[in-house]
């Protein structure tokens, strides 16, 4: 053990109520300066993480993490058929970070109840064939319910896929009565307001197609921060190829197809290591204001110990001792505090917000272990290092002027 550590502990863990006059405030400042300010870093990272994840996921609900198209699709929701066959399918899944893929079919359509109607698109889901769920933003418009019959019209245009010009005789009107089995909300106005699910064998007839045609396969990945290499794996693989019509294939990220929230999501992240810069630098001052008073509170100490032969790195060493045991007071009832308050909000939803501007109905919180670790050491390593300076007080507190007595 060395001395620099003896002495730190000797004189952090002392209870001698004569020596301690200044330190227990200037101590208690510190202690709280590092918790206040660990308990926002890890609440600022858990509700911007869990922000992005349920925002994505949201997306992500209505496809995948990655999409693959045929290479003229345009970027409406009347898109070229591929085809596809199980060896495809299997290529997918077999591939590194992939958990499903699977064919979907959008198609816009007409909504039409007994007293209104309103256009829409048709995301293919696994609901029955003669039944599709609506948003509850459509349901509330045309005074839906559960149950209800409803009827919807599809305009095909049957010279589309060659790109050429159409008149009257090429477009054919087909409808089909279903029923509503149920509602979905996101709070995306994007999607509530247009996009209805229904089955995918439903779809493929409305538009004519063969039994293994459909608008795009729809890719869902294990980790989403692997997507750009997932990305890259398919492109590669799939980049040269072509269907048993002579469509090419191109794919796209789920990034590409929203970019707009997804800008706004990455601006999340700058806010957060604006905050987190914030907050070490508040608890680190709040350390360096604390060990400067009790450097100056021990001025008499200092003196005796360079009497007896100390030297100044040993004292100096000692102060920073004391004060990584402060910081791990303060860390830990950082710890106990911004963990908890994540706790409370994760299981119990204390804290609301406005879906319509936000997205979500209350805030979200998600925190790993990674997380934990990495704020708690950078804050402890960060406030150590910036006390290295302060220090160096000890090395100007002289022996014959401290002793000196009135």
């Amino acid at each position: 053990m060395s001395l620099a550590f003896f002495l730190a502990k000797r004189i952090h863990f002392s209870k001698g109520d004569d020596t301690q006059r200044v330190s227990p405030p200037a101590v208690r400042f510190a202690i709280a300066g590092i918790a206040i300010g660990l308990a926002v870093m890890l609440l600022t990272v858990a509700i911007v993480v869990g922000f992005k994840n349920e925002v994505r996921n949201k997306i992500a609900g209505f496809g995948g993490h990655l999409e693959l198209l045929a290479m003229t699709s345009n970027a409406t929701f009347e898109k070229l058929p591929i085809c596809y066959n199980d060896s495809l399918l299997d290529e997918l899944r077999n591939m590194p970070n992939v958990a499903s893929a699977e064919p979907f079919i959008t198609k816009p359509a007409v909504l039409k109840t007994d007293s209104d109607f309103l256009s829409v698109v048709v995301k293919s889901a696994d609901v029955e064939e003669r039944e599709i769920r609506i948003s509850e933003t459509i349901a509330r418009k045309l005074k839906l319910q559960t149950g209800d019959r409803v009827t919807l019209y599809f305009v095909q245009n049957n010279r589309w896929e060659q790109g050429l010009e159409f008149g009257a005789d090429d477009v054919s009107i087909k409808s089909a009565r279903l029923t509503v089995s149920g509602t979905y909300q996101t709070h995306f106005n994007e999607y509530d307001s247009q996009v209805i699910l229904g089955n995918i064998g439903l779809l493929r007839e409305k538009s004519g197609w063969d039994e293994d045609m459909a608008s795009g396969i729809d890719i869902r990945v294990h980790d989403f921060d692997r997507i750009d290499d997932t990305y890259l794996d398919i492109s590669v693989n799939c980049s040269q190829s072509q269907d048993r019509r002579g469509t090419a294939y191109m794919i796209q990220t789920l990034q590409q197809q929203n970019p707009q929230i997804f800008g706004w999501l990455d601006l999340l992240d700058t806010n957060v290591w604006v905050i987190l810069g914030l907050m070490v630098v508040v608890s680190s001052f709040s350390m360096i204001s604390g060990l400067l008073i009790i450097i100056l509170e021990r001025t008499q100490m200092i003196a005796i110990l360079k009497a007896l032969g100390c030297s100044n790195r040993q004292l100096r060493h000692t102060f920073i001792w004391m004060a990584c045991f402060l910081t791990l007071q303060g860390l830990f009832w950082g710890n106990l505090f911004g963990l908890g308050l994540c706790a409370i909000q994760y299981f119990w939803h204390p804290v609301a917000l406005d879906p319509e501007n936000y997205y979500l109905e209350w805030v979200p919180i998600a925190l790993n272990g990674w997380h934990v670790i990495a704020l708690n050491i950078g804050t402890l390593l960060i406030t150590l290092l910036m006390l290295v300076g302060p220090s160096a007080l000890v090395a100007h507190i002289s022996p014959s002027k401290a002793l000196t007595t009135d």
